[in-house]
């Protein structure tokens, strides 16, 4: 059972929504199941009773509700407290400016202001949680239909872990279809007409949902760990399937930096590396050290025609600046790749770092089985590995590489850290190994170097199947799966390239840009490739 609250300002389009058709499934006799004065029925809207199309007159149809007196009952003691009925309006310059630097605002500041805030963390102005507090509740496809009777149980049961019910909001359960109701709630008490603000209702909601989980017998799930990615927003996902690319900005900036990282040894080359994918970094400089940094994928424009930017938090808690700087600083720097006077890289030296990196794997292996090594720092290092070699590989494509090293992305986070306390000797040698990989730029996947790739996925699939077991054995369902899926899937890639065809014939040979255009891949690659050096193959490890 899963439960994840957001919140808004909107409580009438949130009720439309609820008896309306859906939007990205449909909604099935949508009806109240549960409310916060235990009279659901009372709450229930009633159908309309004509339809007025132009002068014709249509009998009502399955969502044509009469939905005023339940929006008037949502909206009394919102607007009895004076809060705002829609979303705030848009924020302006002149107010951002104001509201970043900080102090007493002006006299003549707009009382909407009061509804936003400047981020710190994420250097950004944003709206504050709003008052209409949305609650989707999901069973697991394999549990049982409920009855409405038991789902009225659950949504007394999960407002009443949040505190909320407590307080004196006024809520409603809404369910539209067999597996899942949505909780609905203004957040102003009746007994003091004052704002409520739940405190860590997440983890209460989370809680209480694996005590129902129990007791009704249904499919269990994981805690908490906290090393879920950050998801992409609805506005996000809405722009990527407008646009008609094959990930959001955030997924897509998230996976290309993470391989810039994986290639770099300082913040310079880091900076560098990302100048290469031309993802136009900017940096935060306090009293004359960098402290942060932003980056836009090309073609990704707001409104106004400005980049949509990032920064490292957005995408993932260990590309933050400060944590790319403790990891870089456990690992020294690789040697630079020999090139001919046309920069290229002979045959010999682009197995050199393929057949290295197989090795220390396999070491890596035995200190997973005896124990011998911080098994977090491995599975980290293990990931950055899988970011070099997909880089090399694949490069800016989303092909099956790039699938696995995703998949693979959640198993190489320690639940509750951003990073391994301290990586071992093995993890140090394969974040080094890492950085040999990117340093050869792309990988023509010819020959010999081809059997070399194979042997490296091999060995990467037993590894991450080591570290599978021991995440399972150590009660980490959420890291065990994703390392699980992974190792499965990498011994199928050497098979299709002994079959003749490589991981990226999977995919076209070329992948949507950020400005929804397919794109070739850059000739220029890796830390130290040169815009002499001849393209890859678009076959891969084939």
């Amino acid at each position: 059972m899963i439960a994840k609250a957001v919140r808004g300002y909107r409580p009438a389009g949130l009720i439309q929504y609820l008896f309306g058709p859906g939007k990205h499934e449909e909604h099935q006799d949508p009806r109240v199941v549960a409310s916060w004065d235990g009279a659901p029925w009372l709450h229930h809207p009633d159908m309309l009773t004509a339809v007025m199309l132009g002068k014709e007159v249509l009998a009502p149809g399955e969502f044509d509700f009469d939905l005023k007196a339940l929006t008037q009952t949502m909206q009394e003691w919102p607007a009895f407290a004076g809060l705002p009925l829609a979303n705030p309006p848009a924020m302006t310059p002149r107010w951002e400016a104001a509201l970043r630097a900080g102090g007493r605002l002006p006299v003549d500041a707009p009382a909407w202001l009061k509804h936003y805030r400047y981020n710190k963390d994420k250097d950004v102005v944003e709206l504050r949680p709003g008052y209409v507090w949305h609650c989707p509740v999901r069973l697991h496809p394999d549990d049982p239909i409920l009855t409405d009777t038991q789902w009225e149980y659950i949504a007394e049961r999960l407002m009443k872990a949040t505190g909320i019910h407590q307080e004196g909001a006024r809520w409603i359960a809404v369910r539209h279809a067999d597996d899942h109701i949505h909780l609905m709630a203004t957040l102003v008490s009746e007994r003091t007409g004052k704002r409520i603000h739940p405190y860590n209702d997440y983890r209460k909601l989370r809680d209480e949902c694996q005590a129902l989980e129990r007791e009704f017998g249904l499919v269990p799930t994981a805690g908490m760990d906290k090393t879920a990615p950050q998801r992409p927003t609805r506005k996000e996902k809405g722009k990527a399937e407008r646009k008609g690319w094959a990930a959001t900005a955030r997924q897509e900036l998230r996976r290309a930096v993470s391989q810039c990282a994986a290639a770099s040894s300082s913040g310079g080359q880091f900076l560098e590396e990302l100048r290469r994918e031309g993802l136009n970094p900017n940096t935060r400089v306090q009293d004359g050290t960098v402290t942060g940094y932003t980056v836009a994928l090309p073609g990704d424009v707001d409104v106004d025609g400005d980049p949509v930017r990032y920064s490292g938090a957005k995408l993932a808690a260990d590309l933050t600046w400060p944590k790319l700087m403790a990891r870089w600083a456990e690992t020294s720097a690789v040697a630079p790749v020999v090139r001919d006077e046309n920069g290229r890289v002979s045959g010999a030296d682009r197995r050199a770092p393929l057949e290295h990196t197989t090795v220390v794997v396999e070491r890596a292996v035995e200190r997973v089985r005896a124990g011998a090594e911080d098994i977090d720092a491995l599975a980290h290092a293990t990931g950055e590995v899988l970011a070099a070699l997909t880089r090399g590989q694949e490069g800016r494509e989303w092909g099956p590489l790039a699938d696995i090293t995703e998949r693979f992305d959640r198993a190489a986070r320690t639940p509750h850290r951003v990073l391994p306390v301290q990586a071992g000797e093995v993890a140090r040698e394969m974040r080094q190994a890492a950085r040999s990989i990117a340093a050869v730029g792309a990988f023509a996947g010819r020959g010999q170097e081809k059997f070399a790739a194979f042997a490296l996925l091999l060995a990467l699939a037993g590894l991450i199947a080591e570290i599978a077991a021991w995440q399972q054995a150590n009660g980490r369902a959420h890291q065990a799966e994703a390392a699980r899926g992974a190792a499965e899937e990498l011994p199928r890639l050497t098979q299709r390239g002994r079959a003749g065809r490589g991981p990226a014939d999977a995919r076209p040979a070329t992948a949507p840009t950020a400005g929804g255009l397919r794109r070739e891949r850059p000739i220029v690659r890796g830390s130290g490739a040169r815009p002499s050096e001849p393209r890859r193959s678009t076959r891969g490890l084939g």
